[in-house]
C-alpha cells in the first residue's frame, strides 16, 4: 500500500531532535484501513510554519487548524472537526498512588506510580487531563503499543494507537510517549506526542498528524530544558553543561536508532499482518531476531 510503502522510505529521514523521529502515523493508517484513501495517500498536507512566543519550538499547522497553546517546548493545535495534535507535551509527576483529579506536590501534574507500567502511565495521564478540566474520564484501549527499548537508566519510551471511549467524544490517537526516570525528590517527568481525532476521520487525519510531528523542531537548549531533572541537582554543574544533557543526547539516539531498526520492523510485523511464528522475538513473535 502507499502509505505503507511511504512509511518505509521515511526510516532514514530520521532527524536527531528528541521525538521528531514520530512516523508512527503512517503505520496507523495501514492497521485503521485495509485500503486508505487515494487522496490521503497521494495529497501532501499544507501547512502553515508556527513558531511558539517564546521560541521554544516550531510545527507546521494544517489549512483550517488553530494553535490553541505553545510554551516550554510544547505546541497544541485543535482541527475544524475535533482533531487535535500536540507536540512536546511535558507533564511533571511525584512517585505515589495515583490520585484522579489531584494535582501532586509541589507543583506536579498528578501522582502516579514511577513504577507503572508505561502504558498505564499515559491511561492516568489522559485521564488526569479530562478529570482537571471538567471532562468524563475515558476509558482507553490499546489498538497497537510497541516498546522502544533503551537502558533503564533513560527511562521508557513507546510507540501507541489507542481507542478512546466513553467521554462525549469518543475517538482514536497515536503517537509516542516517554517516562523519564525518578530524580533525587521522587518527580518525573513523561513526554507525550500525540494525535487525536473522532474514530469516523482517524484515517482520513493520520497524514495530517504525520506532517505535522515530521515539522517539530525544538532548539536544543530547549530540549535540554524538557529533558532535565525536575528537581535541580544539589551538585554544581560547570557553566554551559548540562548535568542531563548527555543523558537527553543518548536518549534522542537511542529512540532514533531503535525507531529505525526495530520499532518499525516490529510495527511492519504487527499491523501488516505477519503470522507470530515469522514475527522476531523483539516484536512478541516466535521467530529469532533479526
Amino acid at each position: 500500500m502507499q502509505v505503507c510503502d511511504g512509511m518505509k522510505s521515511l526510516r532514514i529521514a530520521v532527524v536527531t531532535a528528541i521525538l521528531t523521529i514520530i512516523l508512527v502515523p503512517a503505520f496507523v493508517a495501514c492497521a485503521a484501513q485495509a485500503n486508505p484513501p487515494a487522496a490521503a495517500s497521494s495529497t501532501p498536507v499544507q501547512l502553515q510554519s508556527y513558531t511558539a512566543p517564546d521560541q521554544s519550538a516550531s510545527a507546521g499547522v494544517p489549512q483550517g487548524w488553530k494553535v490553541t497553546d505553545a510554551v516550554g517546548g510544547a505546541i497544541l493545535m485543535s482541527g475544524p472537526q475535533g482533531q487535535s495534535i500536540t507536540v512536546g507535551n511535558v507533564f511533571v509527576a511525584h512517585d505515589g498512588s495515583f490520585q484522579l483529579g489531584q494535582k501532586g506536590p509541589g507543583g506536579a501534574f498528578l501522582t502516579m506510580p514511577s513504577s507503572a507500567k508505561l502504558t498505564d502511565k499515559l491511561v492516568m495521564i489522559l485521564q488526569q487531563i479530562a478529570a482537571l478540566n471538567g471532562k468524563p474520564v475515558p476509558q482507553v484501549k490499546f489498538l497497537y503499543a510497541a516498546p522502544l527499548q533503551m537502558q533503564a537508566a533513560m527511562g521508557q519510551c513507546g510507540m501507541f494507537v489507542i481507542d478512546a471511549t466513553g467521554n462525549t467524544n469518543p475517538g482514536k490517537g497515536m503517537g509516542i510517549f516517554c517516562s523519564l526516570p525518578d530524580d533525587s525528590a521522587q518527580f518525573f517527568k513523561s513526554v507525550l506526542m500525540m494525535g487525536t481525532a473522532p474514530s469516523a476521520i482517524a484515517v482520513q487525519t493520520a497524514p495530517a498528524v504525520e506532517a505535522v510531528f515530521k515539522s517539530y523542531t525544538v532548539p536544543p537548549v530547549w530540549l535540554q530544558k524538557m529533558f532535565s531533572p525536575y528537581t535541580t541537582p544539589a551538585s554544581a554543574t560547570p557553566p554551559g553543561v548540562s548535568a542531563y544533557g548527555l543523558k537527553s543526547t543518548l536518549i534522542s539516539n537511542a529512540i532514533q536508532q531503535h525507531g529505525i531498526d526495530v520499532g518499525f520492523t516490529c510495527a511492519d510485523a504487527n499491523i501488516l499482518g505477519e503470522s507470530n511464528r515469522d514475527t522476531p522475538r523483539e516484536c512478541g513473535g516466535l521467530a529469532p531476531n533479526p
